[in-house]
């Protein structure tokens, strides 16, 4: 039991020392200067906060606990808190100030070994000032892809700071905006739109930016430290003309849906009307190639069906095969260019069967029209003949069906002969002929028929 009793009390001795170390976190303060001083940065992992100052006139550090006991100062270096030298300070009732201080060091009170000691490293922003100037597009930048900006001013010094074991140098990482205009896509719309692109980046003459999509200026603000100080720098470029491409193409496909259409396989029935439409950030954009050609043949790629120029392009498939479509867009000088959309369609083989029966009016909707079955099939014609040769239907619809009429009435029950004629998918014009069985039922027959 007694010993449960002291590791209630250490664990309450340790959140209240917690709760101490939580409230000391924010007890430095820094002033003086020109203008606000800024908490630049935090490290929370070394307990070190690191603060700007624009100026060193009249810069201060003050610490305030609840105790007003003189605190002993110290001022480290790149060798560490532990190589720290003592500092003079001044008590002002709890709080301990120190004066007369120099930036480019660390400062803290309290022990090193404690881990509740926090730190405070000073940099003078006023000695790592800048100006931007003339700012254009780097010549080493690929224009069809992304940019690079530069300008007369671009190095930008850096700021560095230890952190309490000191040794490594670490950079306080600045903030510029970036901005410029280009346009986006909407899947929605089908559409380019114009849109600013806004960046926010630590060395803007160090970044790779998009290629933009149209005619734009660049334009950098910052840093965010200088904004802060009442300094920002801001340039803007000249105009830059756009030459790097973005293309988008969709396809309609037109084909004639049947419910007898049929056969084996799973490929497109010709004819197919097939639309091609590109879309790209005109006016950049400029010249536009359809290439059609057969996938499924040696050399076809060398050997296009079609090479057509612009937009939009129709075609209508007729041959079973693989087939695949390409577009390429360039800008007007041929700079840029984009070849990434291309379309692959699969023309099936043609098929068609011919019923040899059907009772006309039986039963609705089941064998009651003599009706072909067929894919990929062109320039269809079809007769039906009775016995003596005299023609009963005509039709150039593969789709339409023959309900055993004509002239409105139903022909009588017998055998009937057919011939069609057609192109098939491989361009070859093809016949055939069969018979027909027509059969009415007894209902069917007790109706008015015509004679032959």
């Amino acid at each position: 039991m007694p010993t449960k009793k002291y590791n209630r009390k250490w664990k309450g001795l340790v959140c209240l020392l917690f709760a101490v170390f939580t409230g000391q976190a924010q007890q430095y303060t820094v002033t003086g200067g020109s203008g606000t001083p800024l908490l630049a940065f935090t490290d929370t992992r070394n307990r070190l906060e690191v603060w700007l100052v624009y100026g060193m006139e009249n810069v201060e550090i003050g610490f305030t606990s609840s105790s007003a006991v003189p605190r002993q100062w110290f001022r480290y270096d790149k060798t560490g808190a532990v190589n720290a030298d003592s500092i003079v300070s001044v008590q002002n009732g709890t709080t301990s100030v120190i004066q007369g201080i120099e930036e480019g060091y660390g400062y803290f009170t309290g022990e090193v070994s404690d881990p509740a000691t926090r730190y405070v490293w000073l940099i003078d922003y006023s000695k790592y000032t800048f100006a931007l100037d003339r700012l254009q597009v780097s010549d080493g930048s690929d224009p069809c892809a992304g940019i690079r900006l530069t300008g007369s001013s671009a190095e930008i010094p850096d700021m560095t700071y230890y952190v309490p074991s000191g040794t490594v140098p670490n950079r306080l990482r600045r903030s510029f905006d970036i901005s410029y205009n280009t346009l986006e896509w909407s899947e929605e719309d089908r559409m380019f739109s114009r849109t600013e692109v806004s960046r926010s980046v630590e060395d803007p003459f160090n970044v790779f930016l998009d290629a933009p999509l149209c005619d734009t200026e660049f334009r950098v603000q910052g840093d965010a430290f200088s904004r802060h100080f009442g300094g920002e720098q801001s340039v803007r470029s000249e105009m830059y003309e756009a030459v790097a491409v973005s293309v988008h193409a969709d396809t309609t496909v037109t084909v004639t849906e049947a419910p007898n259409m049929g056969g084996n396989g799973q490929g497109i029935s010709a004819p197919a009307v097939v639309r091609f439409t590109a879309y790209a950030n005109d006016p950049v954009a400029f010249v536009y190639v359809w290439t059609i050609y057969r996938s499924d043949v040696e050399n076809g790629h060398e050997n296009p069906i079609i090479r057509f120029p612009g937009k939009e392009v129709e075609y209508t498939f007729t041959l079973a095969g693989k087939y695949t479509a390409e577009l390429e867009v360039a800008n007007r000088t041929g700079v840029c260019s984009d070849a990434s959309q291309s379309f692959t369609l699969d023309i099936s083989e043609t098929y068609l069967e011919a019923p040899n029966a059907f009772s006309p009016g039986s039963t609705p909707g089941v064998n009651d029209e003599f009706r072909v079955v067929y894919k990929s099939v062109t320039d269809f014609k079809g007769w039906i003949f009775n016995r003596w040769g005299a023609e009963m239907f005509r039709w150039t619809d593969p789709a339409v069906g023959w309900d055993g009429k004509k002239g409105g009435k139903y022909v009588p029950s017998g055998v009937y002969f057919y011939v069609i004629e057609y192109r098939d998918s491989q361009g070859k014009s093809r016949k055939k002929t069969g018979n027909i069985n027509i059969l009415l039922s007894k209902t069917i027959r007790n109706e008015e028929v015509v004679e032959p």
